[in-house]
């Protein structure tokens, strides 16, 4: 460490539970000694990796964090490094927590930022103006109808608007909805065809794909690239955290052979007729896109971070912290992904029926953040914000479009592009910093 900079030095590196009379540090995972309830600051124990410590587990104590007015915010399955002693190897008394580092954010060359930005539209440029991106959560559809209004009005604004793309997480079929839990899906058709009972796939294929479709029947001109992302509360998608895209359980669908089904296809989601619709049998740009939960993108030159799941919600359920600055809590809670390095770094997942969350821990690589994002979309029920964290970074909530009985909001976003004789000044093998957090405009609109 420089001169004056001895308070920065880092205390050497030692496996949790060693008794050390001189202060140490150590790394290990945050774990709740209550075997229930949530984690408070006198239940937070240090368990070491099985690699280097054996996976010892140690109390930690925070009293002297507390009293100084150093802040923390601590959760279970968190990696930290601790700084402190622990002369009996039973209890660290806590002097600085590290929680975290991101990961690298991901750079583009002058060239690649000017072919983007100042790039003619038909070689996929921006020619000067904003990406506009819109960005909504499910459910679709208000908890006592299945006529699924709030999207209908939803995709009413995107014709007037006309984004470049939407971010559609799930879900789409919500499992919750009382009439789709209690396996009471009736579809009316239109004109007087009266109804019928139906699957949460026809549901699927007659109010959301068509729904989508019908833009494009209207308007084969329109650009709009939308992207699904499937959520653990859809009937139509795996039960499993990561889960994989939606998909159409048989490779050709079927048309059911009943009295007044006619045309209902089943083993298909529908949304291989939005491609065609419009346009016919011609070749052209891809409309839907269908990610897997998490996933991370990349528009024009932008990485952008899309979770489903609630993450937000289930970590401030289960988390002890202390001196945060005041209205930050849900910027640290951002933070804490960013740091993690994981799009649900907690671990485990609640108990709570309503937040189930059915992790694969065979392929927890897969909800690893494989950088740090400039744009992470993490729709919650908790307040909707969009913040800057981490000088990279904006993190956006744009919320439900649905909240019970009534609608909810979704988030609208334009990106500008870097000025033009800001990158003319720069060689064009320079790499640069996206700086989206100066770039970007984001409203949180009610539906």
């Amino acid at each position: 460490a420089k001169e004056g900079d001895a308070d920065k030095a880092i205390a050497p590196l030692e496996a949790v539970g060693v008794p050390r009379q001189e202060a140490v540090c150590c790394i290990g995972r945050i774990c709740n000694e209550a075997h229930e309830g949530k984690i408070n600051r006198t239940s937070v124990l240090l368990e070491g990796s099985r690699h280097h410590s054996n996976g010892a587990r140690v109390n930690l104590d925070l009293s002297t964090l507390t009293s100084t007015g150093t802040s923390y915010s601590l959760f279970p399955g968190q990696i930290i490094a601790v700084e402190g002693l622990n002369s009996s190897g039973r209890k660290m008394v806590a002097q600085r927590i590290c929680e975290g580092s991101a990961r690298a954010s991901v750079k583009s060359t002058v060239d690649e930022l000017m072919r983007y930005h100042h790039g003619p539209t038909d070689e996929a440029g921006q020619d000067g103006k904003p990406v506009k991106i819109m960005a909504m959560s499910g459910p679709y559809t208000t908890s006592d109808s299945l006529d699924y209004e709030p999207l209908l009005d939803a995709l009413n604004q995107i014709r007037v608007d006309r984004p470049d793309v939407v971010i559609m997480t799930g879900p789409f079929v919500d499992m919750r909805q009382p009439n789709i839990a209690s396996g009471n899906i009736v579809l009316e058709f239109e004109d007087g065809g009266g109804k019928m009972n139906v699957t949460a796939e026809a549901l699927f294929v007659n109010k959301v794909a068509a729904a989508i479709e019908s833009l494009f029947e209207e308007d084969p001109t329109m650009r709009t690239q939308f992207v699904l992302v499937p959520s653990l509360d859809d009937a139509v998608a795996e039960f499993v955290y990561p889960q994989p895209p939606l998909h159409d359980r048989l490779k050709r669908p079927k048309e059911m052979q009943l009295p007044g089904a006619e045309g209902i296809e089943y083993g298909t989601l529908g949304l291989h007729h939005i491609e065609t619709a419009g346009r016919g049998d011609e070749e052209g740009f891809k409309r839907v896109h269908c990610v897997s939960n998490p996933c991370t993108l990349k528009i024009n030159e932008m990485t952008v971070g899309v979770t489903s799941t609630d993450v937000m919600l289930h970590i401030s359920t289960d988390e002890t912290n202390a001196n945060l600055a005041p209205g930050s809590r849900m910027s640290r809670i951002a933070q804490h992904l960013l740091q993690q390095r994981s799009y649900y770094p907690l671990f485990p997942p609640p108990a709570a029926q309503t937040m189930a969350t059915n992790l694969d821990l065979a392929h927890m690589k897969e909800w690893s953040m494989p950088c740090q994002p400039d744009l992470l979309i993490v729709p919650s029920k908790l307040t909707t914000f969009a913040k800057k964290v981490m000088d990279h970074s904006v993190v956006v909530n744009p919320g439900l479009l649905t909240r019970g009985t009534t609608g909810g909001t979704y988030a609208v976003m334009d990106v500008h592009p870097m000025k033009r004789d800001v990158l003319e000044g720069a060689g064009g093998d320079i790499e640069m910093d996206h700086g989206l957090p100066e770039r970007i405009k984001i409203d949180i609109k009610r539906i």
